[in-house]
């Protein structure tokens, strides 16, 4: 910076000193461009004061932000790990339902089989009772039959014998052989 219109106070030596004698003053008039350099170095010192403001409240914000993130990654976490649990819970306690539906379902028809088991056995018993008590009738029948076959035979034979003694065309051997049977 130059200093424009300058005026100096100096001294003469046909005078007394003056009280300000020997001082120089200089009388500036400035331009206003002059003092540009120094606005604009107060203005970049200034924006750069405010740019770390700036920076350092980004940082706070940044690192508020980064915590927030991390409360709501937690908050997922724990609210998907609730969900999972809830979930496999559910399913756990649907197969105990589904383990306690076919157990009581297999007992069920275990116990409709052994029951249509002694049924059938029930009814092969009491089967097996009847064809024993009809084949004892019909053997009781047979060796009747038997009986009274030999019976007849041993009246024919009779006949037969006491035929060939008989005269012929006598009645009274077959009357005989009838009233044998009626009596039995």
């Amino acid at each position: 910076m130059r200093p424009r219109n300058v005026s100096v106070v100096g001294r003469d030596d046909d005078h007394e000193p003056l009280p300000n004698e020997g001082v120089v003053r200089v009388e500036t008039t400035r331009s206003p461009y002059e003092d540009l350099g120094a606005r604009v170095a107060g203005v970049l010192a200034a924006a750069e004061q405010a740019a770390a403001q700036i920076q350092t409240e980004a940082e706070g914000e940044a690192e508020r932000l980064r915590r927030e993130a991390d409360e709501y990654a937690n908050d997922v976490r724990a609210a998907v790990e609730a969900y999972a649990k809830d979930q496999r819970r559910e399913a756990e306690e649907q197969a105990r339902r589904t383990i306690a539906d076919a157990d009581a379902e297999a007992r069920a028809m275990r116990e409709a089989a052994q029951a249509m088991a002694a049924r059938l056995e029930e009814e092969a018993r009491r089967g097996t009772l009847k064809l024993r008590e009809d084949t004892r009738a019909l053997e009781d029948r047979r060796q009747r039959a038997l009986d009274e076959l030999r019976e007849i035979a041993a009246t024919l034979q009779d006949l037969v014998r006491s035929g060939a003694t008989a005269r012929p065309g006598a009645p009274e051997p077959i009357a005989n052989a009838r009233s044998v049977r009626r009596s039995r």
